[in-house]
């Protein structure tokens, strides 16, 4: 009885071993499965491609052959000799001569355009038909007048053959044709001498699926292919030999003529492959599995803690450089609606006062456009710095981040833009751009206590490694210099450590690491010079981006509009709003709250020519529905507008115009211009079948 107890408790001691044994084995057995079947796949892959590749090969040695004695038999036809009328005595010798060069030639004939045989050599028979046996090839002859390959026959006496047809023609006048009859056996040496293995088979047929020659008995040529190999009915790649043994069949065809060479691999050996790569997947399993196992857990501990201190990273930087910015934004923002406020209380005064109230409108105009500037520039530090590194114009970015830039100063540092006009585009992230150069500004500024001045200046560089020995190939340097205090020579090598900061105040310093980051990213290097005491220049190497300059014309867009339009937007307010500044321009406008009703409104109304729909909507999102339309009404131009979209601030790339609210009438025309040249681009294509091969 104890000892029954004893027995019980070691089992259930080893009983977590057993499971998490048995845990473990699961997945090995399902890698081991995974493994063995992509081996065995590609192994018989291997296989049927070499198949393939082996009647391909057969197939071209046979032609390039047929294609020497056509070129042959040509010559002959081209010969005076056989100058219309031909002597019987000269065709002949002729005749006799070549077959003495030319073995495989049994016979060679002239025939009339009636397919009757009126020279021969060897001479026919007193009993033999003098009609082409093969008439089908000598009609084929006669409407493409060129060389043609007949099909195996057989003739009077059982032998089977092929014949080479060429036209006799004369001042472009089809006189008659000369034959040459071949025997199967040349067809054969070539299947034999092209190296396939002795358990392989090969067999070649003609138009009408007759045996030309095969490995097999000699007597078979000129029979049906069937009497050497039969395809399966359900898998034309399998097929069973005559003779016994299913084999695995590989076809190629031949170019300009109706014959097919078939190779067929015996099915033993094909399994036989298939189970060694078994045991060498197998044993590759067992091998690399406990290797790969631990390698994997460390990579995947080191990428997930490195992604963490990445993402932790980047949001403290994109977080530090909204703060810089957040007080002045306010500011910015409580100016703008003191403009509402006022034109709003002006025009209730003075409605009646025409000059005044066009005035300020005009003022909450330019508030308007002032606050899309001010919400572009705060969405872009929302974004994923070096989410997508995109075309950059600095000559014209710059220009317009001057104010955004000038913010991260104070009133007692001066700015100074200088960038050449001709200074090359970049291939970089806008947003990280404009953190980089908040940041360095913010520490230009903070070592400027007492005041001074920042330059920010550019120059191409057409070879980066003159500058750097770690980059190559064109780039543009972008320098921000200051006069402040400078930086210590022992602390150069180190400022943009993460941390390292020589504040009084003692702020952890992330801004410069920031800075160090956005340039790897890019492709590109920030390097430091400085004198102590007198200022320090930061130098980014930004690579130059392989897009032309966008033109500097200004387009002006077709303010052309549609008769019809359907508005969709969830937004009471933001709809009728947008209603209202078109009332004057189209004379039909619908509106629609969500998705499914703009669907029912269009299928009620087809006539709508445009569609305006907001993308941020509750269960069908404008990206959704453009999507819908594009199936049921794909000649409806379709344009989107936002406020703010998630997917779009992701990175989502979509194919119809999108205007961001507040937007003005111009801007819609444009978009709808757009939206309607790209319904214009997609009716031009032409979509073709896509069962249709080359």
């Amino acid at each position: 009885m104890e000892r029954d107890e004893q027995d019980l408790l070691r089992l259930n001691k080893a009983r977590p071993a057993l499971l998490l044994l048995s845990a473990s084995l699961i997945p090995v057995i399902i890698l081991a499965a995974g493994m063995a079947w992509f081996f065995v796949t590609e192994q018989r892959n291997s296989l049927d491609e070499d198949v393939r590749v082996r009647a391909q090969t057969i197939a071209a040695t046979v032609q390039r052959e047929l294609h020497t004695q056509i070129q042959l038999l040509s010559v002959i036809a081209d010969s005076p000799r056989f100058d219309l009328p031909i002597s019987r005595s000269s065709f002949a010798e002729t005749a006799r001569r070549l077959r003495e060069r030319v073995p495989r030639w049994q016979q060679i004939r002239v025939s009339d355009e009636e397919g009757n045989v009126v020279l021969a050599f060897p001479p026919l028979d007193a009993s033999a038909s003098k009609r082409v046996v093969d008439i089908e090839s000598h009609e084929r002859l006669l409407q493409s007048r060129s060389a043609v390959i007949g099909n195996i026959v057989t003739g009077s006496k059982g032998q089977a053959g092929f014949a080479i047809r060429v036209p006799i023609e004369r001042n472009n006048n089809l006189r008659a044709v000369v034959s040459a009859v071949i025997r199967p056996t040349m067809v054969k040496d070539l299947l034999h001498a092209g190296g396939l293995p002795d358990t392989w088979s090969a067999w070649i047929v003609d138009g009408q699926g007759r045996l030309v020659a095969s490995t097999g008995a000699p007597e078979l040529a000129g029979k049906t292919g069937e009497e050497f190999a039969r395809l399966s009915g359900t898998d034309p790649g399998l097929a069973t030999l005559t003779g016994g043994g299913d084999i695995r069949v590989g076809e190629a065809t031949f170019q300009e003529m109706p014959w097919r060479v078939r190779v067929g691999l015996p099915i033993a050996e094909y399994d036989r492959l298939a189970r060694k790569a078994w045991v060498f997947a197998v044993v590759g399993c067992s091998v690399t599995l406990l290797l790969s196992g631990a390698a994997a857990l460390l990579f995947l501990r080191e990428v997930n803690a490195r992604n963490r201190e990445r993402e932790s990273m980047a949001n403290w930087q994109r977080m530090d450089a909204l703060g810089k910015l957040t007080g002045q934004a306010a500011h910015d923002f409580n100016n703008l609606l003191m403009v509402f406020q006022s034109g709003v209380e002006g025009i209730k005064r003075r409605r009646s006062d025409e000059q005044r109230v066009t005035q300020l409108l005009d003022h909450m105009s330019n508030g308007i456009t002032r606050g899309k500037s001010i919400t572009r520039r705060l969405l872009s530090f929302s974004r994923r710095s070096n989410q997508g590194a995109a075309h950059v114009e600095l000559d014209s970015r710059l220009p317009e981040m001057s104010s955004l830039l000038r913010q991260a100063l104070n009133d007692a540092v001066v700015m100074d833009l200088v960038i050449p006009d001709d200074i090359w585009p970049v291939h970089v992230d806008s947003a990280g751009l404009e953190i980089a150069l908040i940041n360095l500004l913010t520490n230009a500024r903070e070592a400027m206590k007492n005041g001074g001045r920042v330059t920010i200046t550019a120059r191409n560089v057409p070879e980066g490694a003159a500058e750097d020995p770690t980059i190559a190939g064109a780039f543009v340097a972008l320098t921000i210099a200051d006069t402040g205090k400078g930086v210590e020579p022992a602390n150069l090598n180190r400022v943009f450590e993460p941390f390292f900061s020589t504040k009084e105040s003692g702020r952890a310093g992330l801004g410069l690491t920031q800075v160090h980051s956005f340039a790897k990213a890019a492709g590109g290097v920030v390097k430091v010079t400085s004198l102590f005491g007198h200022g320090s220049a930061f130098t980014l190497m930004l690579p130059k981006s392989s897009q032309p300059r966008a033109p500097r014309e200004i387009t002006h867009p077709d303010r052309k509009f549609p008769q019809k339009i359907l508005i969709v937007d969830d937004t009471p307010a933001s709809l009728q709003s947008a209603r209202i500044s078109l009332e004057e321009l189209v004379p039909s406008i619908y509106t629609a709250d969500g998705g499914q009703q703009a669907l029912s409104i269009l299928e009620q109304h087809a006539d709508i020519e445009a569609v305006l729909s907001d993308i941020m909507m509750p269960d069908m999102s404008g990206i959704e529905l453009a999507e819908e339309l594009c199936r049921r009404h794909p000649q409806t131009p379709v344009v989107l507008m936002t406020g703010y979209s998630d997917r779009l601030e992701a990175g989502l790339e979509i194919m119809w115009p999108v205007v961001a609210k507040p937007f003005k009438n111009d801007e819609l025309a444009a978009a709808l211009a757009s939206a309607r040249s790209h319904v214009r681009d997609h009716s031009n294509v032409i979509r073709l079948n896509p069962s249709f091969k080359v």
